[in-house]
């Protein structure tokens, strides 16, 4: 009785730790997966959507604004740097009279890779487009300001979106969603 007594506790124990055993790997893979969908979703940005205005400048313009607000979401600093590179290219050819405002914001964007520093030029960008994009007429799509209140240093600071999604390019990843949709354009 005793022999049959400790068989079937050893055999309880064996199907014990193999049960914990198995949970304990399927809470990894579900804490594994879980973990990837948040830092896939921390890293997406908004899909790229564009605007059209009814100046082909101011859309070419308000869109190169949005990829580079993309990157900094995503805190990309070296993309970024490309993508104001490409605002500055497009700002060369334009005709539009708050050019050389806009000009400067994103050469300070363009000559960095620390997301940072970029940042804090964005900002002034974003001022400058916002005022570009109130002056022109909508044909195509939204355009959403939103806000951030602990954006520079609790100050608060805006960005323009196609996507009514909030999407922090003031601190990408480390608060995503942090923010408010103020206005429609």
């Amino acid at each position: 009785m005793t022999s049959l007594k400790n068989t079937l506790l050893l055999a309880c124990a064996v199907s014990l730790t193999f049960a914990c055993s198995e949970k304990t790997s399927n809470q990894e893979e579900n804490t594994q997966e879980l973990h990837e969908a948040e830092s896939s979703e921390s890293t997406e940005s908004i899909p790229a959507t564009s605007v059209s205005f009814s100046n082909e400048e101011t859309t070419e313009i308000i869109n190169s604004y949005l990829g580079l607000k993309d990157q900094l979401v995503a805190t990309d600093g070296e993309k970024a740097s490309v993508e104001a590179k490409k605002m500055l290219s497009v700002l060369e050819k334009s005709s539009i009279q708050t050019k050389e405002t806009l000009k400067v914001a994103a050469e300070q964007i363009a000559n960095s890779t620390d997301p940072e520093v970029q940042r804090v030029a964005f900002d002034l960008l974003s001022q400058q487009v916002l005022i570009l994009a109130k002056s022109e007429m909508l044909t195509e799509g939204k355009l959403y300001k939103q806000y951030c209140p602990m954006a520079k240093n609790n100050t608060g600071a805006f960005w323009l979106s196609a996507s009514d999604q909030i999407r922090n390019p003031y601190f990408g990843d480390k608060m995503l969603t942090c923010g408010s949709v103020e206005e429609e354009i």
